[in-house]
């Protein structure tokens, strides 16, 4: 389940929240899901996730199983902002408004111009008083959940050292790497497609590098790799060269915490993130020994995350009235 959006990736869907619901009943506009008195419909849901996956994998084709974990992304943080938003009125919690001036300033920068900003309104058929006031929605989110479920810190370097000491003993020193793989099948595909995946690999690599997001996250996303999903797409103690020619002399370039070249194989295409050299210093294993921590302490960030939303949803009703749209462990769902 990915809840990001909630506080931090919000405005990314800010513009298309707003989706008009004067239209005429189709399934697309009936509610598949109600939070208190809102209703979530059937269209709005998809046309998030189709936008979602389009501006994590640019000219990629979104297969059936990756729009139905879309959508759980987009129904999750929909039900989410839905339960902090009546929480916060609830609570009364209020948010001065040069706060939320200067963050719509913000967002505004990244169009080209004012122009181009009004036309993204007038297209997501959203106001400058309605976005001002998601702009608002996810301040007062922001303040409750540094409250109840405040993101964890840097792993500081006396953490890292004690994690080592406890493990050290336990590092086979040999020739063998570690790291996370991001996979993509090309088997019976194109030429063209096989370009698309190569740029899509690309765009994840630069997400990374830019911290929009973890290599995890999006392994378990996009990897064809079965275990992806669970594992975030990790490969430990393993011989770069038991892979291919290609894939060793890609990983040869790099240096621990780095990202290789897009590696092109018989069966596929990926990249590989460098995390451990099995060299027995404690240089070649902080990079994972760093992401490891992260990784527990974002985990367990997450469960207390979903443990204080199904509390909400015990407060304020939710219903899921369509299966197709009801995530596994859905947030406030009878057990």
């Amino acid at each position: 389940m990915s809840l990001k959006l909630i506080s931090r990736g919000v405005a990314a869907v800010l513009l298309t929240a707003g989706i008009a619901s004067a239209q005429l009943m189709n399934s697309k506009s009936l509610d598949v899901i109600r939070v208190d008195k809102t209703g979530i419909s059937g269209g709005k849901i998809d046309s998030l996730a189709t936008m979602l996956g389009q501006q994590q994998a640019p000219g990629q084709k979104l297969t059936e199983e990756m729009m139905t974990q879309l959508r759980y992304a987009v129904v999750d943080n929909l039900v989410g902002q839905e339960l902090i938003k009546l929480e916060a009125k609830k609570m009364g919690i209020k948010v001065a408004a040069s706060k939320v001036d200067s963050l719509t300033a913000l967002f505004k920068k990244q169009f080209p111009s004012e122009e181009a900003f009004q036309k993204e309104l007038k297209k997501s058929n959203t106001t400058m008083a309605q976005f001002k006031s998601k702009i608002e929605d996810q301040l007062k989110s922001e303040i409750i959940l540094e409250k109840k479920v405040p993101y964890p810190e840097a792993p500081t370097e006396k953490q890292l050292q004690a994690f080592w000491e406890l493990n050290k003993t336990k590092v086979a020193i040999n020739d063998t790497i570690s790291g996370a793989r991001i996979f993509i099948s090309t088997k019976g595909k194109s030429a063209q497609e096989i370009s698309d995946a190569k740029d899509m690999l690309k765009g994840l690599a630069a997400q990374v590098r830019s911290k929009k997001a973890t290599f995890a996250q999006l392994a378990a996303m996009y990897s064809d790799d079965k275990d992806a999903k669970k594992t975030g797409g990790i490969m430990n103690k393993f011989l770069a060269k038991s892979k291919s020619a290609a894939f060793a002399k890609a990983v040869g370039k790099i240096k621990v915490g780095e990202i290789s070249e897009v590696i092109t194989e018989n069966d596929g295409v990926s990249i590989f993130m460098l995390t451990e050299k099995n060299d027995g210093k404690y240089d070649s294993y902080k990079h994972q020994i760093d992401y490891i921590l992260r990784v527990q302490a974002e985990q367990e960030r997450q469960a207390k995350l979903k443990a204080y939303l199904d509390e909400l949803g015990k407060t304020y009703k939710v219903q899921y009235l369509d299966k197709k749209y009801q995530p596994p462990q859905a947030i406030g769902a009878d057990k």
